[in-house]
């Protein structure tokens, strides 16, 4: 457990320097802003775009890795709905819970997948990311839009084919796994120089990427959000990797491919989470508590939940 600690530890730490740089202000005003931005657009796209163009399609447990998640989402969204009835909230909240339930942070899964399990748990963790980003973001999208209808934007009606063209379109990590893998499918990569530079964009990444996350986490958001909270968080923390690990026992995943997609279900949900719920008439100050929150505990409960997978799925 000691070990397990120590090698997820430095994920963690690059969160924390992110987030004490942003509380002074260093190097500068407005510094990592832009670093979120250059990670967002060039970056970790160049990252996936790499991973994706590596992925071995031929493999036959890769329809039983995207099947694990695929279910696994849907378990915990039926989760998170059904306590949004219970509860009784109204439409803004439950679509922030829902994202906060089924939503993960990319950028940490991949971070931990390097960390813990090298290079092969690297290109695992962006194969189950090629699954699941577009599957999430055309759910939420949808399950928003049904949910509440979103405000009109300079007196344009945002209707659905419209929000779901803007978020395939218009999102650069999945342009970035529709074009790696693509290639990838018809056997032109590796590209002659191409490849080499995005190689090089990809290894800056995740050290990038974690401490713009970090900056990013704000505790001022933090207030009583109640039950809302430990319903989703239950979701996101608990529901989605037992899924998992139940599903990997069920189908006889073991091993890396395992251990790998259960990062999935242990890490906090995404930043990008925010701009959605603004976007889509959601609750955003509740949704940036629930991220901050989320962020916060995942210090201590991703190190018990790896364990606990490597315990029962290697």
């Amino acid at each position: 457990m000691l070990s397990l600690s120590l090698a997820v530890l430095p994920v963690f730490l690059l969160l924390i320097a992110g987030a004490i740089c942003q509380r002074f202000r260093f190097p500068m005003e407005g510094f990592w802003p832009g670093v979120d931005k250059l990670s967002y657009w060039v970056l970790f796209p160049a990252l996936l775009f790499h991973k994706t163009s590596q992925i071995d399609f031929t493999n036959p447990m890769l329809t039983k890795y995207a099947f694990i998640l695929l279910f696994a989402l849907c378990i915990a969204a039926a989760f998170v709905f059904i306590s949004a009835w219970f509860l009784k909230v109204q439409a803004p909240t439950a679509s922030s819970m829902l994202q906060a339930g089924v939503r993960f942070n990319t950028f940490i899964v991949l971070a931990l997948a390097g960390s813990l399990y090298g290079d092969d748990g690297l290109v695992l963790a962006a194969l189950g990311a090629s699954v699941l980003i577009p599957s999430i973001n055309v759910f939420l999208v949808v399950s928003m839009v049904l949910m509440h209808r979103p405000p009109a934007k300079n007196g344009v009606v945002l209707t659905l084919p419209r929000l779901l063209s803007g978020s395939l379109i218009r999102n650069p990590l999945m342009v970035s796994i529709v074009l790696g893998s693509g290639l990838n499918l018809l056997g032109l990569t590796p590209i002659i120089l191409i490849s080499d530079v995005v190689g090089m964009l990809s290894q800056s990444a995740l050290p990038l990427v974690l401490l713009a996350v970090g900056a990013s986490v704000r505790l001022e958001t933090v207030r009583s959000v109640g039950m809302t909270f430990l319903m989703s968080s239950i979701a996101r923390f608990a529901i989605f990797p037992l899924v998992i690990g139940i599903m990997c026992w069920w189908l006889d995943v073991r091993g890396l491919p395992a251990l790998v997609a259960v990062l999935f279900g242990v890490v906090p949900t995404a930043t990008s989470a925010y701009a959605l719920a603004r976007q889509l008439g959601g609750d955003a100050d509740r949704m940036s508590a629930y991220i901050t929150m989320q962020t916060l505990f995942s210090v201590f409960t991703v190190p018990v939940s790896v364990w606990l997978s490597q315990y029962f799925l290697s």
